[in-house]
Parts: structure tokens; C-alpha cells; sequence
């Protein structure tokens, strides 16, 4: 039990943290929120949610040496039920929160504060820097053209794609106003509370610069480095999708398209991945449920987003209540290929939509690896950034490419590398929407599988010659 609250200072902003077992990122994660610009007027709120690994005990040596820092115990009931203890303790008209594996940036909070005070908005939303740099949601096409508010959510539809609470400044009143609270026991809670919360936001600032520093753990043990890997996962987001489909109709027609895009966005990786979905998952238990998220999808939104016709047909069987007869039908057999001797350069076919310059796509067996090589561009020009999605025995893996129009830059350097066990064949496509494709003929899952998903091509400095 917790001593009673005795501090009656008053507060610019709180600042919300769940903690279970992150003593390792801690003593970096304390030191960013020790160097907040306004940390004196921070009403710190730690929340351990039954730790074992020596963070209550880092956390009670922070919050002894600074006075308005909180530390607050129970037992372990996950993020949803800390954040929620934290929210209770808030005594500032402003909540912030953060993970405490990530870091803060030292004027993060006093920047949406200030924007917040500008013109009394219930919600500011920010930007935040990966770590490592890499391309991160839809959401940051909404970023790069200054400071600005937006009343109505569908001028921004792709907004509500930034779920994440950790790059957000809340007003208590709003949040109170609208009984706003983190689900507890499921997973995706960020989504649950910060979607409604920019749906019902009189005013939502956006701030056009950094605030947060989201570290991407090394060994892999986050809940986003593992998303799919969980079969708890496969039902959260799908009960989360089909909340919100119900949500965006409550709001009205455009905002229920807003959703509808949300859904068939966020989905398609679960839906992409049940045909090696974990042993664990029921996937039967699944398909109704599948089946009424993707019924109440339009089809224009659905193709918005198909990358292949692997997806198209996933999400037709999806639709039409034929997915279970899909996944269980015996798949056809792969050709072995011609695999090129160790060390020998073979080139990757490409189709007229890339332009190929001095340095021609190719890809070589180099002992344990598949090394690619090259530099191409897109029909029109312009350079392009790619982040792998994969699974471990997909056809193909498709790279998520995100083409920018402000840059001049004409091709992107291919360096990548994939366990040489994987792969017969490669062929490097790219079509005219801008969607690189590996196709992996023949892919097996064998220890020691490399996950693709946090890898990048960037962009280069400057423009091939040739």
C-alpha cells in the first residue's frame, strides 16, 4: 500500500510510466526524464506493475531523490491497468505518457504544452525519432508541412493510424469528459485509447517536430518486435478492429471510412501470416469474427492497400466466408530453382517499371548469406526508402516502400543480406505503385531464421550517375 498523497503543488504536466522488468533501459530512460526542461514542474507518476528484476527498486531510488516523482506498485496486470493506476494519480490539467525502455527529448513536454495552451486543444499529436532509423506508419505522411490544427479527423485521414500514446499530450478534463481508460488484459491497449480520443478531440494540434525517442530493443523481446509471433495477438487486434468499425459508425460516414482503412491496413499482416500463424492460435475460433470485420470493409478500401494477389485473394476468402476453406486447402508444391554457386553473381530480372542504372540489381551466395546488390529507381524517378515484411515461409516478401515526392533522388542503393539456407531463387520486381518485391520461390523455416521486419534500404545521398 502506497502512502497517502500529501503533495499539493500544483503542476504543469504529468507525465504517466508503466514499468515491468525494463532495469536494463532504466538508468537511460531516468536520465531523459531528469533532463526535461520543465522537470521540477513534472508531476512524475512511476508505476511498477510487479517487476522482478531489480526496476522497483531503481525506481524507488529516482522517485526518493526528487519530491514531486511518484512510485506506485501492484501486482502484475499489465500496461493497460499501470497506465490506468498512473491517470488516477494525475493532478495536472495535461497527461503525457511514456515507455521505460524509450527515451524523452528534453523539450518534448514543454513544446505540446505550449501547443496545447496556443488554442486550449483537447489532443496534441507529435513526431518521434526511431532507433534505429527506420520508416515507421502511415501516420508520418501527416509531418513535414509545419504546425497546424485540425478539427475534422478526415482532413487527416491517416492521423488515426498513430495509435501510440508516447507522442501525444492529453487534456484531463477532455479525457475525463469522455471517460476515457486503457482496456485491461489485451494487448494494443495505445490503439484503444488513443484512436477515440482523436475521433472525439474538438481540436488536435500537430506538432511537426520530435518529442520521444522509441528505442527498438536488440534481443527482440518488445511487444511490436513480436506482433505476430503471439497468437494472443491474432484476437486483440482483431476485437480492436471491429470496436472501432462500430465506433466510426457512431461518428458518421466519413469517419467510419477512416476506420474501415484502419482495419484493412492493420489487419493484412495478421491475415497475411495465418497460413503459418503460431500452432497455438485457433484459427477456426477466428473466422467468424474474420468474417464479419472484413464483410463490413468496402472493396475500394480494400485495395487500397492489396500488394499482391496472394492479398487480394486473402481478403475476398476473408470476405466471402471461404477463408477457412482457403487456409486448409493443400498448398501446391515449389520448384527447388537454380541456386548460383557460392560467390557467383547472378542478375535480378526487374520489369519496365524500374530503371536500371550503371549498377545493375544482382544477388550472389556468399557462405552463410544472400547478398543483393544494385541500385534501380521507379518509373517516374523519384528514390524511395524500404522496410522488409516477411515471414518465415511466404512465396514472396514484400517491402513496404514509401515513395517521398519531395526528394530528387533518382535510384536507391540495394544492400541487403538474407540466410543463404532460405533461398533457390530470387526475382526483384518493382511495380508502378512503387512496391519492391523479393520473390523467394522456395523458403523454409530452419534455425536460426532471420527476422527482416527492422531492416532498411535508405535513401542515397545523392542521385546515381549513369
Amino acid at each position: 500500500m502506497e502512502p497517502p498523497v500529501t503533495d499539493q503543488r500544483s503542476y504543469d504536466v504529468a507525465l504517466v510510466v508503466p514499468c515491468f522488468d525494463v532495469a536494463e533501459h532504466l538508468p537511460s530512460f531516468l536520465a531523459s526524464v531528469a533532463a526535461l526542461d520543465r522537470f521540477d514542474r513534472t508531476q512524475v507518476i512511476l508505476v511498477d506493475d510487479g517487476s522482478t528484476d531489480g526496476t522497483r527498486e531503481l525506481l524507488a531510488s529516482f522517485a526518493g531523490r526528487h519530491p514531486h516523482v511518484r512510485l506506485v506498485t501492484q501486482p502484475n496486470r499489465g500496461p493497460g491497468a499501470a497506465r490506468n493506476r498512473g491517470l488516477r494519480e494525475v493532478r495536472a490539467a495535461h497527461v503525457a505518457f511514456a515507455d521505460a525502455d524509450d527515451m524523452l527529448v528534453p523539450d518534448g513536454l514543454s513544446a505540446m504544452l505550449a501547443s496545447a495552451r496556443r488554442n486550449d486543444a483537447d489532443l496534441v499529436v507529435a513526431d518521434f525519432t526511431n532507433v534505429p532509423l527506420r520508416p515507421y506508419g502511415r501516420w508520418k505522411r501527416c509531418f513535414g508541412a509545419g504546425d497546424r490544427c485540425v478539427e475534422n479527423i478526415a482532413d487527416q485521414p491517416d492521423l488515426v493510424f498513430s495509435a501510440s500514446v508516447w507522442n501525444k499530450l492529453f487534456s484531463v478534463p477532455f479525457l475525463r469528459r469522455t471517460g476515457a481508460a486503457f482496456p485491461e488484459g489485451v494487448l494494443f491497449e495505445d490503439a484503444w485509447f488513443s484512436i477515440p480520443a482523436l475521433l472525439s478531440a474538438r481540436r488536435v494540434n500537430l506538432l511537426d517536430r520530435s518529442v520521444y525517442v522509441y528505442r527498438q530493443r536488440g534481443d527482440g523481446s518488445s511487444i511490436m518486435d513480436s506482433l505476430r509471433r503471439n497468437a494472443d495477438n491474432y484476437r486483440d487486434h482483431l476485437d480492436l478492429n471491429l470496436h472501432l468499425l462500430d465506433l466510426g459508425t457512431r461518428h458518421g460516414p466519413e469517419v467510419r471510412r477512416l476506420m474501415e482503412r484502419y482495419a484493412a491496413f492493420t489487419y493484412l499482416g495478421f491475415l497475411r501470416r495465418l497460413p503459418e500463424a503460431p500452432p497455438e492460435l485457433d484459427v477456426a475460433a477466428l473466422l467468424p469474427d474474420l468474417h464479419r470485420l472484413y464483410r463490413g470493409i468496402r472493396d475500394d478500401v480494400l485495395r487500397e492497400f492489396v500488394t499482391s494477389r496472394r492479398d487480394a485473394a486473402l481478403q475476398t476468402a476473408a470476405k466471402t466466408g471461404a477463408l477457412g476453406d482457403r487456409l486448409a486447402a493443400p498448398r501446391p508444391p515449389l520448384p527447388e530453382g537454380d541456386r548460383p554457386a557460392d560467390g557467383e553473381w547472378r542478375e535480378l530480372p526487374l520489369n519496365p517499371a524500374v530503371t536500371v542504372h550503371d549498377d545493375p540489381p544482382r544477388y550472389r551466395v556468399a557462405g552463410d548469406r544472400v547478398e543483393l546488390a544494385g541500385t534501380v529507381a521507379t518509373a517516374d524517378g523519384r528514390g524511395f526508402g524500404s522496410r522488409w515484411t516477411s515471414s518465415t515461409t511466404p512465396v514472396s516478401a514484400v517491402l513496404d516502400t514509401a515513395v517521398s515526392p519531395a526528394r530528387t533522388h533518382r535510384g536507391v542503393a540495394l544492400l541487403q543480406t538474407l540466410p543463404a539456407s532460405t533461398l533457390n531463387v530470387a526475382t526483384l520486381r518493382i511495380s508502378e505503385g512503387g512496391v519492391l518485391t523479393l520473390s523467394l520461390p522456395r523458403m523454409e523455416a530452419l534455425p536460426g531464421w532471420v527476422d527482416l521486419s527492422a531492416m532498411t534500404w535508405p535513401l542515397p545521398e545523392r542521385a546515381p550517375t549513369g
